[in-house]
């Protein structure tokens, strides 16, 4: 497997960049479907379907742009964010993507006085998602 740059990486909304992203990280977990019964001896049994699977983004970045805290902080509105594309650090050459709508889940900013503003931000998929 080829070696990548992770700053290659890019989340987009819609086909363009959400913010000045410079770490991110893409976690898919699943539940399983529990059928343990007397007949298990105490065993854990588990059917081969999943119950339910989600990918979360997680990224950290540059504080740019007002895109992200403006819907964040704005009461009214959506949180759940349609047309997002997570372009995989190596996706210039194999157009490797996540996409799909997702829940802003979180943002955080930090104002140190002797740095830049940074920010971190997470979101969990809502419904399908597709892998190209």
């Amino acid at each position: 497997m080829p070696k990548n740059a992770g700053r290659a990486a890019i989340v987009r909304r819609a086909g363009t960049p959400i913010a000045s992203v410079r770490v991110s990280t893409i976690s898919w977990g699943a539940e399983a479907i529990d059928v343990t019964d007397r007949d298990s001896s105490g065993i854990v049994e588990v059917l081969a379907a999943v119950a339910t699977q989600q990918i979360t983004l997680s990224v950290e970045g540059v504080y740019s742009s007002p895109v992200l805290r403006d819907i964040a902080f704005d009461v009214a509105a959506s949180k759940l964010l349609t047309d997002i594309t997570f372009q995989f650090g190596d996706a210039l050459a194999a157009k490797d993507t996540i996409a799909g709508n997702f829940f802003f889940a979180s943002y955080e900013e930090s104002n140190p006085h002797d740095a830049e503003t940074t920010f971190t931000a997470e979101f969990t998929s809502s419904g399908a998602w597709t892998h190209a």
